[in-house]
């Protein structure tokens, strides 16, 4: 009987398509940095559930996240990722989004003209399903999916908020395997962005009464690297609850802690910290704010003492933040991601600036503290 040789080249495809990696091959290799888009609360490259009873606020947040992301303004006290945003609003329409953020503006001091990196779709009254399943129950995306994915492509977006799970997921959540699927379908969605994906969802009753906040299927928390909450204080003493008072939990965190909260309030169309969350590391999130614009000051005046040049170009050989971090004390206990949002705070108030020096032939940036000016001299 004849045997055909075995089939060399398809062999070496389909171990082509593996990204097999040997640990040799990262001898020597820098690390790479744990990229957020908020840290500690929304990490990049993957899914965040986004829990909260109705009423409770959660769209709004989540608009008030993207106008954050867009602007480069603190959310909530904290720093953001500043960058392109694209979100998918299934229950809120047009003249209800503007409404909104309008007041969102007003709070925050903002003009609609601000705003060039914030894009929106109502799709109230459409066919908003992601991805469907097969008899079988395999998950296949739909034609609106390649939409979405296409135009937060072409907004730049790296964060894509979508509004709600109940909206976009055409299985059932009670089959583990479809949850997972669909899952990993916006999991795609934040690795194509180099970004992360918020996906907003109601909370089933037993979540509710728990306090837990999850869906009706575990497969949900299981599936996402990161859930959040957003509930009402409980009633205490038989004391009506303070109806403008919120509580935003992390219940779930692959990388970092869990069960940390913030005490919140909305006013005047937005939400802000009521200044009675639990102390974090170096205090409140101004105050951590703070350290970090001085802590990076103070690295950068100590590496420029010692002949020691710095540049804000991420990946590049002496990458400030990272060089801070690395080569100075004031720089310990900071994420490189802090010190890089406390450099682009820093930029953007003008204390400090990048320039270039150098031949033409061998232009190099350096990044220097700007002299305040001094009335009189």
């Amino acid at each position: 009987m004849h045997h055909d040789p075995p089939n060399q080249a398809g062999d070496d495809f389909a171990f082509a398509a593996l990204r097999i990696v040997n640990p040799v091959s990262l001898h020597g290799k820098d690390v790479p940095e744990r990229e957020w888009l908020w840290p500690d609360w929304i990490p990049m490259n993957s899914t965040t559930a986004f829990y909260g009873d109705g009423g409770t606020g959660k769209s709004l947040m989540s608009q008030q996240l993207m106008t954050a992301c867009a602007t480069g303004l603190p959310f909530l006290g904290y720093d953001v990722l500043e960058c392109p945003v694209f979100g998918v609003f299934c229950e809120d329409d047009e003249t209800e989004l503007h409404r909104r953020q309008d007041r969102i503006n007003s709070k925050l001091k903002l003009e609609f003209r601000s705003l060039g990196n914030m894009h929106w779709v109502s799709r109230v009254g459409d066919e908003n399903l992601l991805m469907t399943f097969s008899g079988e129950g395999r998950g296949e995306p739909t034609p609106f999916f390649q939409q979405i994915v296409t135009a937060a492509k072409r907004a730049g977006a790296r964060l894509v908020v979508i509004d709600t799970a109940a909206d976009t997921f055409g299985g059932n959540e009670n089959i583990r395997s479809q949850v997972r699927q669909f899952i990993s379908l916006l999991n795609r969605v934040a690795i194509e962005i180099n970004g992360a994906v918020v996906l907003l969802a109601h909370p089933s009753q037993t979540g509710k009464s728990s306090g837990s906040g999850d869906g009706g299927s575990t497969a949900w928390s299981n599936s996402v690297r990161s859930r959040l909450y957003l509930s009402r204080p409980e009633e205490k003493n038989g004391d009506p609850e303070d109806p403008d008072k919120r509580i935003l939990s992390r219940l779930k965190a692959n990388y970092a802690r869990t069960g940390d909260r913030l005490d919140l309030r909305w006013g005047s169309g937005a939400f802000e910290s009521d200044g009675t969350s639990a102390a974090q590391t170096l205090g409140s999130p101004a105050d951590r704010i703070d350290a970090a614009n001085r802590a990076f000051l103070a690295g950068l005046a100590e590496l420029t003492e010692k002949g020691q040049r710095c540049n804000v170009y991420k990946g590049q050989p002496n990458y400030a933040p990272k060089t801070i971090r690395d080569l100075t004390n004031f720089g310990q206990g900071f994420e490189v991601s802090e010190l890089d949002a406390a450099m682009k705070r820093l930029i953007r108030e003008g204390r400090l600036e990048s320039v270039e020096d150098g031949p033409p032939s061998r232009r190099r940036s350096c990044l220097r503290e700007v002299a305040p000016d001094i009335p009189g001299i």
